[in-house]
């Protein structure tokens, strides 16, 4: 709980900060933005933390790892801006991917497919160096932040009789981006932006519980699976 605390304290101050930078500049110089995209993830190295139940092996004698991405997902994402000079503008950013799946098999024979919804949101102070040309405005950023993944029921199931499920977790940590795109004005005060963005999301972590098979509790119980989730990913929005 108080982990919990202290990383929820950490998304205030960040916005906090963020909203102050904002608000200390000249207000023609504030703007506002909204986006969406596609995010594309990369492998997420799926792991058990201690008892196995991903199998490594045909025998299921060692750890395995689900080496596949957690697929794609649409971007949903909101801020507030500043911009310090012809160059120079900062923002914070609210954003927020609904769509990652775990659905991949392990080296057990029969392989058992796991399967589970993976959401991330994720708060995040940016900075962008813009190159100004004639009819649009290139630029490269970076950014940092903090990111909040959750993990549904993750169930799997070896088409031979052995299936069913154990619980998903939450995990809240840092997260970091590198950006670069293009801003196009379209009229005084609206630019359309498009954008690219390698971002990582920080850890997914299933929670320790109880482990179900076929409809009945299986003593000890499961200490949960790590991963990783981190993404390619291609946005459109407009600054305003």
């Amino acid at each position: 709980m108080r982990r919990k605390l202290k990383l929820l304290d950490c998304f205030r101050w960040t916005l906090f900060v963020a909203v102050l930078a904002a608000a200390g500049t000249v207000q023609a110089q504030l703007y506002w933005r909204l986006d969406s995209g596609y995010s594309k993830s990369l492998k997420a190295d799926v792991k058990d933390s201690n008892l196995v139940l991903i199998c490594g092996d045909p025998a299921c004698n060692t750890p395995g790892t689900l080496d596949k991405d957690v697929g794609s997902s649409t971007i949903l994402s909101g801020g507030v801006g500043s911009r310090f000079s012809s160059n120079m503008r900062a923002d914070v950013t609210l954003g927020y991917r609904g769509g990652y799946k775990i659905d991949a098999s392990d080296q057990g024979v029969p392989a058992a497919r796991f399967r589970a919804d993976v959401k991330s949101l994720a708060l995040m102070v940016n900075g962008y160096h813009d190159f100004s040309l004639a009819a649009s405005t290139p630029y490269l950023g970076a950014g940092l932040g903090f990111a909040h993944n959750k993990v549904g029921t993750v169930s799997f199931d070896d088409g031979a009789g052995f299936r069913g499920s154990v619980p998903g977790g939450t995990k809240s940590g840092f997260a970091w981006a590198l950006m670069a795109g293009v801003g196009i004005p379209i009229s005084g005060s609206l630019t359309l932006d498009i954008g690219y963005r390698f971002i990582e999301l920080g850890k997914i972590e299933t929670a320790t519980g109880d482990v179900i098979i076929n409809g009945a509790v299986v003593p000890p119980p499961y200490p949960g699976a790590t991963g990783k989730l981190k993404a390619h990913e291609l946005t459109i929005g407009l600054r305003f």
